[in-house]
């Protein structure tokens, strides 16, 4: 997961950012999140900001170059990560990503969850792995 302010500023306190590579990935975690109470939005890869991350001086920027006017931070964070994957970008390991900035951390009590730290995304997870056994 990453914390970025692009997808708190688009998403808000509710929702978190988030990206998966396939399909059957991202249905299987919409019905874990569905279970766990907690809310998600499907976010593209877009592979045309990868160019953000290229740097002139190191292997890779780990933010997006702002004077190429993508903006997209929460895309360019998973766009970052992918890059750490086996095989990369060309790699064919499913994998998905959580941009929790917005729900990481609540301002007050509200239903169950309680002011300050959230650890929004781990009843998902949590879901998610016991669909899978």
């Amino acid at each position: 997961a990453t914390l970025t302010g692009a997808a708190y500023l688009g998403l808000g306190k509710r929702h978190a950012a988030f990206y998966a590579t396939t399909d059957g990935l991202r249905d299987e975690l919409y019905a874990a999140t569905t279970a766990a109470g907690e809310r998600l939005w499907s976010m593209p890869l877009v592979e045309d900001y990868r160019d953000a991350l290229d740097s002139p001086i190191a292997d890779l920027r780990n933010i997006g170059d702002p004077g190429l006017h993508y903006s997209g931070g929460s895309i360019t964070a998973a766009l970052f990560l992918q890059e750490f994957l086996r095989g990369g970008r060309t790699g064919t390991v499913p994998w998905a990503h959580l941009d929790v900035a917005g729900p990481a951390r609540a301002d007050a009590d509200e239903d169950e969850v309680t002011k300050g730290a959230t650890g929004f995304g781990v009843r998902t997870f949590l879901r998610w792995l016991e669909s899978l056994s």
